[in-house]
C-alpha cells in the first residue's frame, strides 16, 4: 500500500473498478487499519463486501463509515442493500429514506425504497392472510378477507409466498360455494353467453377447470362485466397452476364488485335457463 491514504483509496477504487475485490478489500483494510475515522475507505469497504457476498461485514463497515460521516447519501443508500441481503426491509427502508433525505435526487435510493416499501406491504398482506386463514374455524368472511388478502399480496409482489397459500384458500371457498343465479331476461343476444356460463358452471361442479375455462372464456367473449365470471375463472387458473392469472382476473372481481362473497358462483337465472 502506498504510504499516501488517498492514493491508496484511488488505488483501491481501480481495484474495485476491475472486480479484483480481493485485492480491493486488502488494500482498504489496511486504510482502516492506520486510520479507523476514515469513512471514504470504510465505505468502499463496505462496497466490497456487498459484492462479494458478505452482508454481515457489510453492516459493519458501512455503520462505521457513517459514524465519521453520518450525512453521506452513498453510505446510507449502501447500507439499505445490506440489510435487504439479510432480509431486514424495515432497517433496509429506513437507509433509503435517509439516502434520500441527504440527497433528494438520489433516483437508485427512491427505486430501492419504493420496492423495499412494496415488500413490506406485500408481507403484511400475506401475514395478515395467514391470520385468518388458520384460524382454528375460519368463516365465509374470514376466508373472503383471507383469499383479497392473498391476492393483494401477490399483486403487489409476484415473487409473495402467498401464491403458496392460494390453492388452499381457494378449495376452502369453494368447499362452502353456493348458487347464486343471475336473473336475466331471455333474448337471442344472451343465448350464446347463457350457454357459455352453464357449461362453465357444470365443468366447476365436476372440477373439470380447463372446461370450466374455456367455457368462462367464451362467455367472456360476449360480456366482459359479470364479476361472477371472472371469479369462476380465477378458480380455475389457481386449480391449473396458474396463480398469476388467478389474481388479475380476482383483481377484476374486485373491480366490478368490491363486496363479492368468494363461495357464490353465479349461473344463468331461472328465465334464461327455460329459454335454454
Amino acid at each position: 500500500m502506498s504510504g499516501d491514504p488517498k492514493v491508496s483509496l484511488v488505488q483501491a477504487r481501480e481495484a474495485i473498478y476491475r472486480a479484483d475485490f480481493p485485492e480491493a478489500i486488502k488494500i482498504l483494510s489496511e486504510i482502516v487499519v492506520e486510520d479507523s475515522t476514515n469513512a471514504e475507505a470504510w465505505r468502499q469497504l463496505g462496497e466490497c463486501y456487498l459484492e462479494t457476498r458478505q452482508p454481515d461485514l457489510a453492516l459493519e463497515a458501512l455503520a462505521r463509515a457513517l459514524r465519521y460521516n453520518p450525512a453521506d447519501a452513498m453510505t446510507h443508500y449502501l447500507l439499505g442493500h445490506a440489510y435487504g441481503s439479510t432480509g431486514q426491509l424495515e432497517p433496509a427502508a429506513a437507509c433509503y429514506r435517509r439516502a434520500l433525505e441527504a440527497d433528494p435526487h438520489h433516483l437508485k435510493a427512491e427505486e430501492f425504497l419504493i420496492k423495499a416499501e412494496s415488500l413490506l406491504e406485500s408481507r403484511e398482506h400475506y401475514r395478515n392472510a395467514l391470520k385468518l386463514l388458520y384460524l382454528p374455524h375460519p368463516g365465509v368472511e374470514d376466508l373472503n378477507r383471507a383469499v383479497r388478502e392473498l391476492v393483494q399480496s401477490i399483486a403487489i409482489f409476484d415473487g409473495s409466498p402467498a401464491a403458496d397459500n392460494l390453492r388452499e384458500c381457494a378449495r376452502m371457498l369453494f368447499e362452502r360455494r353456493q348458487e347464486r343465479r343471475i336473473p336475466m331476461s331471455p333474448s337471442a343476444e344472451l343465448r350464446p353467453w347463457a350457454m357459455a356460463c352453464e357449461r362453465g358452471y357444470q365443468c366447476l361442479l365436476f372440477k373439470n377447470w380447463m372446461g370450466a375455462r374455456a367455457a368462462y372464456d367464451e362467455a367472456l367473449g360476449y360480456r366482459v362485466q359479470d364479476a361472477f365470471v371472472h371469479h369462476a375463472l380465477g378458480f380455475s387458473f389457481v386449480e391449473l397452476g396458474a396463480p398469476n392469472d388467478a389474481v388479475r382476473a380476482w383483481l377484476r372481481v374486485l373491480e366490478l364488485d368490491s363486496e363479492y362473497d368468494f363461495t357464490c358462483f353465479g349461473r344463468p337465472g331461472q328465465a334464461t335457463k327455460e329459454f335454454l
